[in-house]
C-alpha cells in the first residue's frame, strides 16, 4: 500500500481547516479517495448541496445565495482554504468572499477544473427539457455523465431533475460571481486534457492577492482521477496558509 505524502508544516501551528465542495451532480464522498490521500494532514469538510449524496431527498437549490448560506451552515465557522471543483470552484469563490467579508484576507481559494466566470459561456436554460439536452449541455461545460444515465430510464428520470438543477444554480452563479473579487489568494488547478478549462489566468481578476495556475495530469473530474497529485498540490499550497 503506497503511503500518503507528508508536507512539512510548524510543529506548533493546527492543521488547516479546508472546505470540499465537489463538482456538479456529486455528493460530498467525492471527495473519499481525495481525502484519504491527503490523509490526517488537514481538517477536511466536504460538503454537499441539498438533492446531493446524503441529502438526496432535500429539494434542490437553484440560488446562489441560498447555496452559499447552505454551505457556510455546514461548514460551521471560518475556515482557512476552501477548494473547490468544477461548478465547486464558484460556490467556493462565493463561500470565501463570504467568509472573508471584513476580516482581513479571508481563506485561499483554490478552484479546480473550471474557467473563471468571467469566461464562462451562459448556460442554454431554454434548452434543458430533456435528460439528452441537458447532458449534452453538461458536457460541453466539461462535466462527465454515465452512460447509463441515457439508456436506462429509471436512472434517467431522475439524473434529469438533478442535471436540470445544476445547470439553472451554475448559471446563477456565474452571474452571482462574476465581478465577485476576494481578498485572499487564489490557485487554480486544472487538467492538462480538460478542453473545458478556457483562460485560467484570468482567475486573477477574481483576488487582491496572489494567483498561481497549475495544471496536472487528468481531465475535468480531476481529484477523481488523480486524487493523489491533488492531494499533493494542495498540501504544497497550505504550507504558507
Amino acid at each position: 500500500m503506497t503511503k500518503p505524502m507528508t508536507i512539512p508544516m510548524s510543529r506548533t501551528r493546527a492543521r488547516p481547516v479546508v472546505a470540499f465542495i465537489p463538482p456538479s451532480c456529486c455528493g460530498a464522498g467525492y471527495f473519499r479517495r481525495l481525502r484519504r490521500a491527503l490523509s490526517d494532514q488537514v481538517d477536511a469538510r466536504a460538503v454537499e448541496l441539498p438533492g446531493h449524496g446524503r441529502r438526496y431527498a432535500e429539494p434542490y437549490l437553484l440560488s446562489a445565495e441560498l447555496a452559499v448560506a447552505d454551505v457556510r451552515s455546514q461548514l460551521g465557522g471560518p475556515v482557512d482554504a476552501v477548494y473547490g471543483e468544477s461548478l465547486g470552484a464558484y460556490i467556493g469563490l462565493a463561500v470565501a468572499a463570504a467568509q472573508g467579508g471584513g476580516r482581513g484576507r479571508g481563506p485561499t481559494l483554490i478552484a479546480a477544473s473550471n474557467s473563471p466566470p468571467l469566461a464562462q459561456r451562459d448556460v442554454d436554460t431554454a434548452d434543458l427539457d430533456t435528460v439528452e439536452a441537458a447532458v449534452a449541455t453538461l458536457a460541453a461545460m466539461g462535466g462527465e455523465v454515465p452512460a447509463e444515465v441515457l439508456t436506462d430510464p429509471a436512472v434517467a428520470s431522475g439524473a434529469h431533475q438533478l442535471i436540470r438543477s445544476d445547470l439553472l444554480l451554475s448559471q446563477s452563479f456565474i452571474n452571482a460571481t462574476r465581478d465577485l473579487v476576494i481578498p485572499g489568494d487564489l490557485h487554480v488547478l486544472g487538467g492538462e486534457s480538460d478542453g473545458s478549462l478556457l483562460e485560467p489566468n484570468a482567475w486573477a481578476r477574481h483576488s487582491t492577492g496572489s494567483c498561481t495556475v497549475r495544471l496536472l495530469p487528468g481531465g475535468h473530474l480531476l481529484s477523481a482521477a488523480n486524487p493523489r497529485g491533488v492531494a499533493a498540490a494542495v498540501l504544497t499550497l497550505l504550507a504558507d496558509v
